[in-house]
């Protein structure tokens, strides 16, 4: 069972797609001051979660679709990563006893495979789901026994291992090097803020780091085995240029993707066409956590609330 779906038209020259971009990206929010002054949120998706979501499903899927089978090769690492967030939150919504319509508006822009929409369509419980996904799903079988760990450790487990799943998949492929960039930086960035909860709010379970990042385990181990917070703290300060101090780690999560969207702007310059691509997803990401900050924030002090903002 594929986990993307399979398109069999060849898509539109890249040069076509770079200018339909170059266009799109206009179109992002940018202002944020305006936006959360609330003049007229209607206006905006963040009037709701869904719409929020539907959003940030809406344009990576149409970028998909019109990509050329070379520009899909590149991007097909990045949206299986997207992905399997739609994948768990639709996992989520059956354990809630979410109804049917609920799960179809979240899958209906998803770029998940017919096979596994079905699947989550259904009203099979959850575990029954995870055992045919762990058999069918090319990058989980063999990998890993998703079914258990969630009967294990609940959606952390199912979570740990996919996510650990496919980074190791990525990591295998003959992937563009933009792209490899792009999750490394990723992995380091989970490791550190994985690490920096589990010092900070001094967890009993033991953490999960995963693999492909630059930032070598042991590192991550010997600051934790010695709680060494102070060497935590030069970490993060090394990868996003701040010093966070307190047990914030969404600050650390927000340093970590602000660096990222520079990053990203830099990769830009190096691989124009590859980095337009890359940074317009990664663009309609980040107004979607945007806009999911706001919408849930609306009671917070605006000012407090911009800090929290990736721009």
């Amino acid at each position: 069972m594929e986990f993307l779906q399979e398109i069999s038209d060849s898509g539109y020259p890249a040069e076509y797609l770079l200018a339909r971009i170059h266009g799109r990206r206009l179109s992002l929010l940018s202002d944020w001051d305006t936006v959360m002054s609330g003049a007229d949120t209607a206006e905006y998706p963040a009037s709701s979660p869904s719409g929020i979501r539907e959003r940030h499903l809406k344009e990576p899927a149409w970028a998909y679709r019109q990509m050329n089978n070379g520009l899909r090769n590149i991007f097909r690492p990045y949206l299986m990563y997207s992905e399997l967030n739609t994948l768990l939150t639709c996992l989520r919504y059956k354990a809630g006893k979410g109804t049917g319509p609920e799960r179809g508006r979240l899958l209906y822009f998803s770029l998940l495979s017919k096979g596994i929409k079905d699947e989550l369509k259904t009203d099979t419980d959850v575990p029954s789901v995870l055992d045919i996904l762990g058999k069918k799903v090319s990058f989980i079988h063999g990998h890993c026994d998703v079914k258990q760990l969630f009967l294990k450790d609940g959606f952390k487990g199912a979570e740990q291992g996919t996510t650990s799943a496919l980074f190791k998949h990525i990591f295998n492929m003959d992937i563009h090097p933009l792209i490899k960039r792009f999750f490394i930086f990723i992995a380091d960035a989970r490791n550190i803020i994985t690490l920096h909860k589990h010092l900070r709010w001094e967890t009993t379970s033991g953490p999960f780091f995963i693999d492909g990042g630059d930032i070598k385990k042991t590192v991550l181990n010997k600051i934790l085995l010695s709680y060494d917070t102070d060497a935590l703290d030069s970490l993060v300060f090394k990868q996003t240029g701040l010093r966070i101090e307190g047990p914030d780690a969404a600050r650390v999560e927000n340093g970590l993707q602000r660096r990222l969207t520079g990053n990203i702007k830099k990769w830009e310059r190096e691989c124009p066409d590859a980095g337009l691509v890359l940074d317009y997803l990664w663009r309609c990401a980040m107004e979607a956590k945007n806009l999911s900050i706001i919408y849930h924030g609306r009671e917070i002090d605006r000012g407090i609330l911009k800090e929290e903002l990736v721009y």
